[in-house]
């Protein structure tokens, strides 16, 4: 065993050769979710929370992997933000995975008992409000409007009027999503004569905010969500090739700027990752 499902961690891992297994055991049930390979990372909540780890890892063959901790992390940073921002960017594309398929999961939860929806709702403000370690809108702010400038000509704006359901932005793996003004909502389309009840999801996202839950409004037929803005807005897009570039480009604005997009991942995935436990 690797670590354990609630166990404190500060480190990441890349795995070198075999294979990790990562599962979950609640009330002595295990749930196998996923097996890791060559290349892939995990645990990297720990690294940016030193959080509570939400699943156990052990290894499922002999295995080689790498630690990753800030001791490593922060000197990369200074001498080569080039590798760093890239390495921020692997890991906002391995959480914002985690998040959609996390996501997916809550949206086949059955069974939820109506009778404590207004508590459940209650729960799940109080749940954001306990397990966010980074407020997005504090950490756009202290780029500075030099840095917000620069960042934004690595992207694409889009004015939504309030009430209109926003079908024409496709979400593909990779793109992220910010919210810069305004407010949308993110539901599910989970037909209402379904046994599945999906409470909460409505996702809402304002201010200044990530909008994690995008990666599920994929547009098609079969999409898991769509997104409504209730109020005008405007959104961030960034693709996975203009974030490359800002990488490349101008590394120490990117390496701040990813790094942080994995703190605001992070922490959506932590709050997913509990409501999944108490459903």
């Amino acid at each position: 065993m690797l670590f354990a499902q609630g166990d404190i961690g500060d480190e990441m891992y890349v795995v070198l050769s075999g294979s990790i297994s990562i599962f979950l055991d609640k009330n002595g049930k295990r749930t196998d979710l996923v097996r890791l390979e060559k290349g892939n990372t995990f645990g990297e909540m720990g690294l940016f929370r030193k959080a509570e780890r939400s699943a156990s890892a052990e290894a499922a063959e002999k295995t080689r992997l790498l630690v990753v901790n800030r001791d490593c992390l922060e000197p990369l940073k200074k001498r080569n933000p080039k590798i760093a921002a890239k390495l921020f960017l692997n890991l906002a594309n391995r959480l914002q995975s985690s998040l959609k398929e996390t996501d997916e999961r809550l949206l086949t939860q059955k069974d939820f008992d109506l009778t404590s929806l207004e508590a459940k709702l209650n729960a799940n403000e109080n749940l954001e409000q306990t397990e966010i370690s980074i407020e997005p809108a504090e950490f756009w702010e202290k780029l500075g409007k030099k840095w917000r400038r620069i960042i934004m000509s690595y992207c694409e704006s889009h004015s939504i009027m309030s009430g209109k359901k926003i079908t024409k932005i496709k979400a593909k793996k990779g793109d992220y999503f910010f919210i810069t003004s305004g407010e949308v909502e993110i539901e599910s389309t989970v037909s209402a004569k379904s046994e599945t009840f999906s409470v909460g999801y409505c996702w809402t996202r304002k201010d200044f905010d990530l909008i994690g839950e995008f990666s599920l409004c994929t547009g098609n037929a079969d999409s898991a969500a769509r997104a409504i803005a209730r109020k005008d807005s405007t959104l961030l897009q960034f693709t996975e090739t203009e974030l490359l570039s800002l990488a490349q480009h101008e590394p120490r604005i990117a390496v701040q700027f990813l790094e942080d997009l994995v703190c605001i991942h992070s922490d959506q995935l932590a709050i997913a990752d509990k409501r999944l436990l108490d459903h």
